[in-house]
C-alpha cells in the first residue's frame, strides 16, 4: 500500500513538472521588421539600397536606424561628378605649396593656438604629435573649421556606393555611419560632411571616427564638428595611431654635392649616415646629432634637380597616412615651421622650367611606352611608374635622372619618338565641368561669358573669341583644354 502511494505521488509530480529529460525552451524572438523606404524615383538606386539594407540587417545593423538614415535619400549627381572629375590641369608643386602656406593660414593657426590656451600643449603631451603638425592638418582639412560642410554623409556615401566604382569601400563607410547613429555617437541632425562623406573639422570617414575620434573633455560625445578640444585630440590620436615617433623630425632640407647621382632620389630608404657619406649636407650647415645618424630617410626632389632637395624621415610618411600626397605632407610640415616662426625652404622653386598639364602627361606616358619605357597605362596622372620611366629615359639621354617631367623633357621625348609639337598639341574639347570653370574664369577676367552652367551658347562662344583675340591666340571660339589653360594663367 505504501509503495503504491509513493508511485502515485511520483507520477503526479512528473505530470506537474513535465518531462525531466528535455528542458522547456523559450520561443525564438521574431526577426526585426525590415527597413521601409519611400521610393527615390530611381529604380536602380532603390534596388541597390534595399539589397544593402537587407545585408546590413543580416550583419546586425538596426533596421529602424537604416530607415531613419536612408529614407528620402536619392543619388546626388553632383557627388558623382565631383568624384569622377579628373582635373585637366595639375598645378605645379610650387603653386600648390605657396597657395596653401599663406600668411592668412599661418595667422589663423597662430590665433587658434592662443585661443585654445593649454589644450594644444596637453594634446601634444599625450600623443607626442607637435601642436604645429596638428594645426597644419586642421588648417588644410577645414580651414580650422571655417570650411562649409554641404552634404549629409548618408547621401554622399550612398551615392558613391551605388555608383559602384568603389562599392565595397563606400558600403563599409555607410555601415560605420549607421553604427555611429545606433550607438548615439552623433545625432543625425549634426552629421555634415564633404561631398565624399568625410566628416567634421578633421574630415574623418565614419570608420575612422569609430576607431580614432576622441572625447577630449569627457562630456560623453566625440564632437569633431564643434568641439575644438575633440578635434585637436582626434587629429593627434590619428597620427599617433599611425606610427608618429615622438621627437623625430619630418624632413631636413639638404644641399647635394656636385655631380650627384639624382637617380638616388628613387624612394630608397638609407640611413642619415649613409647620405652623409654620399656628400649630402644640411642646408643650414648644422651637423646631425649622433642619435639622428641611424635614422632612415629617403631623398625627395619635389621639383627635380633644380628645386629643393629634402631628406624625408619616418614622420613624413605618417602625415601621408592622413592624405596620400607628398605635397600635402610637405605643406603640413611647412605650416608647422611657420607657426613657430621658422623659415620655409631655402632653395627657390624653379618656376621657369614649366609644368605639364594632364593632357601633356598623358602624351608623355604614351610616347615613353612607345619608346620601350614602361610608364604603365596612360592616364594623365604622374605616379611612380611614370616617374621610373622618365628616370630611365633621362639616364639613357645623359640627363640628370631626377624623374621630374618638364616641358623640355616632353620635347626631347617627342623628338626621340619622331612626333612634332604641332602634331602633339591637338586641342581637346572640355567636358561640362571644364566648361563651367572656363565660364567662371572668363567672367572674372571681364569677358562676360554669362551663367557658369557648363553649356556652350552664343554668349560663351563670343567671350571665348574675345579672350583668344586678346591673348593673340588663333580665334576659334571653342571651349578646349588649351583655352582653359590660357584662362587659368591669365586669371592667376
Amino acid at each position: 500500500m505504501a509503495r503504491a502511494l509513493i508511485l502515485a505521488a511520483a507520477a503526479a509530480l512528473a505530470v506537474a513538472c513535465g518531462p525531466t529529460s528535455v528542458e522547456a525552451q523559450p520561443a525564438p524572438a521574431p526577426p526585426p521588421p525590415p527597413p521601409v523606404f519611400a521610393t527615390s524615383g530611381n529604380g536602380d538606386f532603390d534596388a541597390w539600397r534595399d539589397d544593402f539594407a537587407a545585408r546590413a540587417v543580416a550583419r546586425g545593423r538596426n533596421p529602424a536606424v537604416l530607415s531613419q538614415l536612408l529614407s528620402g535619400v536619392a543619388p546626388d549627381p553632383r557627388v558623382i561628378e565631383l568624384d569622377q572629375r579628373q582635373p585637366e590641369f595639375v598645378s605645379p608643386v610650387w603653386d600648390y605649396v605657396t597657395n596653401r602656406v599663406t600668411e592668412t593660414r599661418i595667422a589663423g593657426g597662430r590665433a587658434l593656438r592662443v585661443e585654445m590656451g593649454d589644450t594644444l600643449p596637453a594634446v601634444e603631451a599625450r600623443y607626442g604629435v607637435p601642436q604645429g603638425i596638428i594645426l597644419g592638418v586642421w588648417g588644410l582639412e577645414s580651414n580650422y573649421g571655417q570650411a562649409a560642410l554641404n552634404w549629409a554623409p548618408q547621401t554622399a556615401l550612398a551615392t558613391l556606393a551605388f555608383e559602384g566604382r568603389r562599392r565595397t569601400q563606400f558600403e563599409g563607410y555607410l555601415l560605420a555611419l549607421v553604427e555611429m547613429v545606433e550607438r548615439g555617437l552623433a545625432d543625425q541632425a549634426e552629421l555634415r560632411s564633404s561631398w565624399a562623406g568625410a566628416m567634421g573639422q578633421p574630415q574623418f570617414m565614419p570608420d575612422v571616427y569609430l576607431t580614432t575620434a576622441v572625447d577630449w573633455d569627457n562630456d560623453g560625445h566625440r564632437d569633431i564638428w564643434n568641439n575644438r578640444g575633440d578635434v585637436a585630440a582626434s587629429i593627434g590620436n590619428y597620427l599617433a595611431d599611425r606610427g608618429w615617433r615622438r621627437g623625430e623630425p619630418v624632413f631636413d632640407e639638404v644641399r647635394l654635392p656636385a655631380n650627384f647621382d639624382y637617380a638616388l632620389a628613387d624612394g630608397t630608404q638609407r640611413s642619415v649616415a649613409d647620405w652623409i657619406d654620399r656628400g649630402v649636407r644640411r642646408m643650414d650647415g648644422a651637423n646631425w646629432r649622433a642619435e639622428e645618424r641611424p635614422l632612415q630617410a629617403q631623398l625627395f626632389l619635389p621639383a627635380g634637380a633644380r628645386g629643393p632637395a629634402l631628406l624625408l624621415h619616418h614622420n613624413f610618411a605618417v602625415i601621408r597616412r592622413y592624405n596620400n600626397s607628398d605635397r600635402y605632407a610637405l605643406v603640413v610640415a611647412l605650416l608647422a615651421r611657420a607657426f613657430e616662426g621658422r623659415d620655409g625652404l631655402v632653395q627657390a622653386w624653379p618656376r621657369d622650367i614649366g609644368a605639364l598639364n594632364r593632357e601633356q602627361i598623358l602624351e608623355l606616358q604614351t610616347l615613353l611606352n612607345s619608346l620601350g619605357y614602361n610608364a604603365g597605362t596612360p592616364d594623365g596622372l604622374f605616379g611612380s611608374g611614370t616617374r621610373r620611366a622618365v628616370r630611365g629615359f633621362q639616364t639613357d639621354q645623359a640627363m640628370p635622372a631626377d624623374g621630374f617631367p618638364t616641358l623640355e623633357l616632353l620635347e626631347r621625348v617627342r623628338t626621340r619618338a619622331g612626333v612634332s609639337s604641332q602634331e602633339a598639341r591637338t586641342p581637346q574639347p572640355l567636358q561640362r565641368a571644364g566648361v563651367r570653370e572656363l565660364q567662371r574664369l572668363l567672367n572674372r577676367l571681364g569677358y562676360g561669358a554669362g551663367s557658369a552652367d557648363g553649356r556652350i551658347g552664343a554668349r560663351t562662344r563670343a567671350a571665348i573669341r574675345a579672350f583668344e583675340r586678346a591673348q593673340g591666340m588663333e580665334v576659334r571660339g571653342r571651349a578646349t583644354d588649351i583655352v582653359l589653360e590660357a584662362a587659368r594663367a591669365a586669371a592667376a
